[in-house]
């Protein structure tokens, strides 16, 4: 009886080292290149690259030159998304992930404050060279934040956050941000 459970269990582990073994050998290189399909790649849809001005290493600072934070914004996720890296000169931290939506054709930020603060801006529009983003707080009817943002020329971003309390009939600014390139 020992012999036979001994048998049976050395016969499934070596139909599991053989099954392991071709997993690992059609995984490791064995499959010819053209039956193996290439990843998908952002690179050739160029709505994904509308917001690729703002990549780069940037000081932050107010219109009248007062330096706010730094910013390192980079291409992430084969060319599908853009993070952004956030240092305020206060000390917070944040991170954005955006990317463009292709079944809602609309762009997207998630946005997480190292105080704990997340924006979902699920709505975005295209005006001229800006790429404007909306927030919908839960719970607010008519509360909207609209966040802009405007190449001002290769090396300069202009970062806009307004916010109404009408549902879009009058607008307030919440911070006016230029982002000077790092050279």
């Amino acid at each position: 009886m020992k012999t036979t459970i001994r048998l049976t269990f050395a016969a499934f582990a070596l139909l599991g080292a053989q099954r392991i073994f071709a997993q690992a050998s059609s995984s490791s290189g064995s499959q010819t290149a053209s039956s193996t399909p290439a990843p998908y790649s952002c690179t050739d849809d160029p709505e994904r690259h509308r917001f690729d001005f703002w990549i780069g290493a940037w000081d932050v600072k107010t219109e009248d030159g007062a330096h706010v934070g730094d910013s390192v914004i980079e291409s992430t996720s084969n060319g599908c998304a853009v993070l952004e890296n956030w240092t305020g000169a206060k000390g917070g931290t944040g991170k954005s992930l955006n990317s463009y939506n292709s079944r809602l054709k609309q762009w997207q930020q998630f946005w997480i404050g190292s105080d704990g603060d997340v924006h979902e801006y699920r709505e975005s529009q295209n005006d001229g060279n800006s790429l404007v983003f909306f927030w919908k707080p839960a719970g607010s009817t008519q509360t909207v934040i609209r966040l802009t943002f405007t190449p001002i020329d290769k090396d300069t971003v202009r970062q806009h956050s307004e916010l109404s309390s009408d549902a879009g009939k009058t607008w307030k600014t919440g911070y006016d941000f230029y982002y000077h390139r790092r050279s």
